[in-house]
């Protein structure tokens, strides 16, 4: 059985942090395959135990993932992960502008890729990677994140109205228009794309569309009974058209026959939480429910 439990951050790592992920258990009969559509997040997962490799396309071969692992924000589908052996791994769920501010990394540089968190922010790794392997509860591993990211340097004095813009967009399910956006920030269109783009690692309109789409398959995979109709004009689509042809651009697939393929994965439906995931105080059946304030969410092969 693999257990995921999600909880958000501290409030004054909240302009940087959405949340922390931790999936715990064990799959000891076949491998399980995750398929991996355009995601918005970016993410740093340490792996403690046995690490999930990345399938290579057309030969069905794979390459483990670093023990730490930093991964941008992704404008394409991918092949999958493949999930085996006893698995603990603890994840860092940025803000869209929150990887960017902390490290002042450009996100340019990670965007459809993932790379060894060695290289991208340094040996001081190392060191946060010792300590968490040490205990193994989520809410100690939590502290011990937010004690080291809080010690890093960060903006001070006017916040900044591109990243502001960026979160809110994610807060929103990508339902902001763009050109709304650059007006309150005080700055032209092409000023502001060029600055989102640095920050985000994608620009603002296609970033918009790929929020959306996960805002969608989280509310479905949360919902399984409501109707993709429903769903897409609750997500602000046009019509459900208009929903399915953005599935196809982000999975290469339907909406049926991707949420087909998550079928009794819901230790990984986490991948696509949606903003209201972490707010929301209902239970639905099957996929999640609220414990002591954390979404905890199961797998049983």
């Amino acid at each position: 059985m693999l257990q995921t439990r999600m909880a958000p951050s501290s409030a004054e790592l909240r302009p940087y942090v959405w949340a922390y992920g931790m999936t715990t258990g064990l799959v000891d009969s076949v491998p399980l395959i995750i398929p991996l559509p355009a995601r918005p997040k970016q993410l740093l997962t340490f792996f403690f135990a046995d690490r999930y490799c990345v399938v290579r396309p057309g030969c069905g071969q794979s390459d483990a993932s670093p023990r730490v692992t930093v991964v941008g924000p992704q404008t394409r589908s991918r092949t999958g992960l493949s999930v085996f052996g006893r698995i603990d791994n603890f994840t860092i769920h940025f803000q869209p502008s929150g990887f960017n501010r902390l490290f002042g990394i450009p996100m340019t540089e990670l965007t459809d890729a993932a790379y060894d968190a060695h290289a991208v922010i340094g040996p001081e790794i190392s060191t946060l990677e010792q300590e968490l392997g040490d205990p193994p509860g989520f809410a100690e591993r939590i502290q011990l994140v937010e004690k080291r990211l809080l010690r890093l340097p960060r903006p001070h004095g006017r916040p900044d109205p591109v990243g502001i813009a960026a979160n809110n967009l994610f807060a929103n399910n990508g339902t902001h228009r763009v050109s709304a956006m650059a007006i309150d920030s005080g700055l032209s269109p092409r000023q502001f794309e060029r600055r989102f783009l640095a920050q985000v690692g994608v620009p603002p309109k296609l970033y918009a569309r790929i929020i959306r789409f996960n805002a969608a398959l989280d509310h479905k995979l949360r919902y399984p009974g409501r109707a993709w109709s429903r769903i897409a004009t609750d997500q602000d689509y046009y019509d459900q058209m208009h929903l399915v042809h953005d599935c196809r651009a982000f999975t290469g697939e339907s909406p049926s026959r991707f949420l087909a393929r998550l079928d009794g994965l819901p230790a990984f439906h986490t991948l696509f939480a949606a903003e209201n995931r972490l707010r929301t105080s209902d239970r639905p059946t099957g996929v999640a429910s609220l414990l002591s304030g954390h979404t905890a969410v199961h797998y049983h092969p």
